[in-house]
């Protein structure tokens, strides 16, 4: 057994798989899937590159692909230490406040292209028109009715 493997308990160890397999049927990529899980569920919220490929058993470069892509869609982040050159990565628990607005800034985004796109498509298609708005309409009530819920949330919070 290496230095690097966390002990993880029977229950982690399921909770992992499961979450794993949660993260894959969105679209994830097995690595990512199961380092973002492992971060999410170890007792230690900040991990090593060793420590996370020793655990889950990866290649150094499945680990490395992994984690950069993990990094670049912010769905994790990483800490140093002073006098320490190891990077310590950790999932963005911390900030999912944050996570949560920047996905609905994006919604936002999504909308309004799709309202440019509907201006300019032909009127030959009325029945994909038609659909397109509806999904426009969808999308605008659920961002604006999120909106509130993260209203809510935060004023019966204080």
């Amino acid at each position: 057994m290496s230095d690097n493997k966390i002990i993880l308990r029977e229950k982690q160890v399921s909770l992992i798989e499961e979450l794993t397999h949660t993260y894959e049927l969105s679209g994830m990529q097995p690595a990512m899937a199961k380092i973002l899980a492992l971060l999410t569920v170890s007792d230690e919220v900040e991990l090593t590159f060793e420590q996370i490929q020793a655990t889950l058993e990866l290649s150094k470069s499945g680990t490395s692909q992994a984690l950069n892509q993990l990094l670049s869609t912010r769905r994790i982040d990483y800490k140093t230490k002073l006098g320490d050159r190891k990077r310590y990565f950790h999932s963005r628990m911390f900030d999912w406040n944050e996570q949560i607005m920047e996905m609905f800034a994006g919604v936002i985004i999504h909308i309004d292209l799709n309202k440019r796109i509907l201006a300019e498509r032909t009127s030959k298609t009325p029945e994909f028109n038609k659909r397109m708005e509806e999904m426009i309409d969808f999308m605008s009530l659920m961002h604006s009715q999120t909106m509130e819920l993260i209203k809510k949330y935060q004023e019966n919070k204080v």
